[in-house]
This record gives C-alpha cells, structure tokens and sequence, in this order.
C-alpha cells in the first residue's frame, strides 16, 4: 500500500510544466519557482492549507532563498462558526514557530455571511457562489497590492477508494485521468498567470496530507488546525449547551466539539470529519505497512 499521487504528477508531465519548478515531497511534485520573492497562501485554518504552507516553508528553507510568505485568510460564516478566525490565527503563529527564519505576514479578508446563505449565496451571473467570488477578488486585491508572484491554495481531490464514501460530497473535488483530457492547462499551476496560480494538493487526497504529518512530526501543527465545517448547531447536542449564539463564545474557554466527538449524529456529520477521519488512518496504515 502507498500513497496514490501518480495523477498528480502526470498532470505536470501531460501540460509540460518545467521540472525546475517541481519539488519532489514524497514522491509527490509541488510547484515553486526559487525565483519568487513574495506568495500569498490561502490558509483557513484547516489541515490541508497547514500541511501545504509548512511544505512550501521547508522547500523554502532547504533551497535557502528569500521568499516572503503572506497568509490570506478569508474569514467565512462567523456568526455560525465564531472559532474560525481565532483558529486560522493560531495555526499562523504555530508555522511562525516552526520557521522562524521564514518571513511572514497576515492578511485577513471578511466574507458577508449573506453572501453564503440562502438564495442570494448563488452569483447566476458568473456562476459562482457568493463567498468563492469574495475569495477570488480578494486574491487578485492581494496579488496586486502586495506584488505577488503567486498564490497558493490547497484544495484536494475527493477519496476515490471504495472504503469512504458521504452523501454530501463537494461536487467540484472530483480529478480522473477522463478530468485533464478536457482540461486545456495544468490545473494544478498555471505560471503564466498574474499571479501565478498554485494548487499544489489538487488532484492528491487527503490521506497523503495526514501523512505528511505523520512522517514529518508535525502532530503539534495537526493538532492546532480544524477540518469540521458543523456550526452552533453541533452544539444543540451537547448539555449543558455551552453557549446559545455568538456572542457567548469565548475562543479558548467554550468547549468546542468536532461532528467525530458527537456519536448522536450517525450520518449526520459533516464531509470534512469523516474525511478527516478516513484520511489520518488511512495514511497510518500505509506507513505502518512501508
């Protein structure tokens, strides 16, 4: 058993992206022109955005180049998820830790959560919801005012294996080899844009990411991000409910629960926990069997 990411890297063979911009990080190849001074990185919070900005950090360190690192951290749904921003602060402040030699920054970027919920979430006009609209302007604001030379964002593929499976997948999460026959670029990186776009972890599943907190011992940095995407409501199950909105929750002090610490919830939990879960043993797995 192993880590499938034989798509990934034929993406980049397939769109003849120069190998002198691939690193290889376990056998998997991510981008990064030694050449660049400054990059934005899309950092929620959660564990993909972790694991893939201290990657790009310890590429950076090992080639010894001086590469600026700007976080771009969008703050979605806060009302409903008041820990989201504390959190992404606290993973910052931890991969400051562990690079210190890395040179940083944060930006924050604020989501109306009327441009998420309910009808007026959808942009008909371009196709896109509310808060991916907000995301991408505020990309391309940063690129510009900041002098970018890419920006970095770490989706990743949705599992294919026959041991996961939910009933609300992310439609858009779904790259076969069928997928790049229609695509007319790289959809990983795309080095002629300005900035370049980077999605380093795009066509890779989740388990490779927890193996690379595993392998590289960075269960500190994994234990400080957070996948689950259940809000407030998580909190109905609990008793005593330990806060009724907002206003109530105190960040380091109010428990805060994941759909996977709630076992009345059955089906119920969120996409993310149960990937989550999937993907950490799973990715135990194949390095116990290595």
């Amino acid at each position: 058993m192993a880590f499938d990411v034989s798509l990934s890297n034929r993406s980049y063979t397939h769109f003849g992206i120069d190998t002198k911009l691939l690193h290889s990080v376990d056998e998997a190849l991510f981008p990064f022109d030694p050449s660049w001074r400054r990059v934005g990185l899309n950092v929620s919070g959660g564990a993909d955005s972790a694991v893939g900005t201290a990657t790009l950090c310890s590429i950076i360190q090992d080639l010894g180049v001086d590469c600026e690192v700007v976080f771009l951290t969008n703050v979605r749904a806060w009302q409903n998820r008041p820990w989201a921003a504390p959190i992404s602060v606290e993973v910052y402040n931890k991969l400051r830790e562990m690079f210190p030699n890395v040179r940083m920054q944060r930006v924050q970027n604020y989501i109306p959560p009327e441009l998420e919920d309910g009808a007026i979430g959808i942009i008909e006009q371009i196709d896109t919801s509310g808060d991916r609209m907000c995301t991408r302007s505020f990309n391309q604001f940063a690129g510009y005012t900041y002098k970018l030379d890419a920006v970095y964002g770490f989706i990743t593929n949705n599992p294919t294996s026959d041991d996961f499976d939910h009933p609300r997948q992310p439609f858009d999460r779904v790259w076969t080899d069928d997928s790049l026959v229609s695509e007319s670029d790289c959809p990983q990186f795309k080095p002629d844009s300005k900035p370049a776009q980077v999605y380093p972890w795009r066509l890779i599943s989740k388990d490779f990411i927890m193996g690379q907190f595993i392998r590289r011992g960075w269960q500190n940095l994994l234990d400080t991000t957070r996948s689950c995407e259940g809000d407030k409501v998580l909190f109905d199950y609990l008793d005593p409910v330990p806060f009724k909105d907002y206003t109530e929750y105190e960040h380091g002090i109010t428990p805060l629960p994941t759909c996977n610490d709630i076992t009345d919830l059955n089906e119920e939990k969120c996409f993310w926990c149960k990937e989550r879960s999937w993907a950490l043993d799973k990715a135990q797995r194949v390095i116990d069997e290595a």
